[in-house]
C-alpha cells in the first residue's frame, strides 16, 4: 500500500490559505467595534481626543482643550460594552479619562422623522444641526437615551462627544430606526455620511481684506481729484 507524503511547503501554503480564507470570529469584531482608525476616510466622522484629568465628572467644553495632534476616523459609532481590559480599540496607550469629539455631516436618503438612541458608558452627547439632540452625559454604566426628530433629505451637521472616566468598562453606540422597525447602528444604509466640512475662515478673511484695501483706494482716489478741483477752482478765481 502506498503512502503518499506532502511536501512541509506545501502543508505552509495550505495553512496560511486557510487563515487567511477564515480570519477568526473576532477579526469582524475588531473591524467594526472600534473608536477610529487613523487612516482618513471620505465616507465617516472624523473624531479629536483629549486627554482629561481624572476630576472630571461630565462632558467638558472641548472647544475649549487642546486636542491630540492625531486624529481618528470612524464610519460608524459602533462600540458594545466591554471590559476594559481587553482595551480601548482605536485608541494607544489609553485606558481612562480621555474624550473624543466626533464630527461630520450626513444626508437622509428620505425625509421623515427618524428615531436615534444613543448608549455609552460614561457621558455622551448628540448634536444635530449644532443643537443638543440627546444629552446621556455624566459618569455611569451602561445607559441609553433616545428620542426622535424630523430630517429633511438635506444635508445636516452631527457631532458626537463622549468621554471615559474610570477605566472598568466602556460602550458608546448610536442607533437609529425608522418607525417601528428595529434598532440599527448609524448610518446603516439609509444614510449618507461626509467628512466634516473645512473651515474657511482665512479666505473670508483675505476677501474682506481685499475689500477694505479696494475701498480704501477708492476713497484716496476720489478725494485727490476732489483736492485737484479745489486747487484748479482756487487758480481760476484768481484775477
Amino acid at each position: 500500500m502506498k503512502q503518499y507524503r506532502l511536501p512541509f511547503a506545501a502543508i505552509l501554503i495550505l495553512l496560511v490559505a486557510a487563515c487567511h480564507q477564515n480570519p477568526g470570529p473576532g477579526a469582524e469584531k475588531n473591524k467594526t467595534s472600534s473608536f477610529g482608525d487613523s487612516v482618513a476616510i471620505s465616507n465617516g466622522l472624523m473624531g479629536k481626543v483629549f486627554l482629561l484629568p481624572d476630576t472630571t465628572r461630565s462632558l467638558p467644553d472641548f472647544d475649549t482643550l487642546e486636542p491630540l495632534p492625531d486624529r481618528i476616523y470612524a464610519s460608524e459609532i459602533n462600540v458594545p460594552w466591554q471590559n476594559w481590559s481587553a482595551g480601548f480599540p482605536g485608541l494607544r496607550n489609553r485606558f481612562e479619562w480621555f474624550g473624543i469629539q466626533y464630527t461630520g455631516s450626513f444626508k437622509p436618503l428620505l425625509a421623515g422623522n427618524y428615531h436615534f438612541k444613543l448608549i455609552s458608558d460614561d457621558g455622551s452627547k448628540l448634536y444635530i444641526d449644532d443643537k443638543l439632540f440627546l444629552n446621556n452625559d455624566g459618569i455611569h454604566a451602561e445607559w441609553a437615551v433616545k428620542d426622535s426628530i424630523y430630517l429633511s433629505s438635506t444635508v445636516h451637521t452631527i457631532e458626537i462627544d463622549y468621554f471615559q472616566g474610570p477605566r472598568y468598562s466602556l460602550a458608546l453606540q448610536l442607533y437609529w430606526h425608522p418607525g417601528d422597525s428595529a434598532d440599527r447602528i448609524f448610518p446603516g444604509k439609509d444614510f449618507v455620511l461626509y467628512p466634516p466640512r473645512p473651515s474657511h475662515w482665512w479666505i473670508w478673511l483675505l476677501i474682506g481684506l481685499g475689500i477694505g484695501i479696494i475701498a480704501f483706494g477708492i476713497f484716496f482716489y476720489r478725494k485727490n481729484k476732489m483736492s485737484q478741483r479745489e486747487r484748479l477752482s482756487l487758480a481760476n478765481d484768481k484775477p
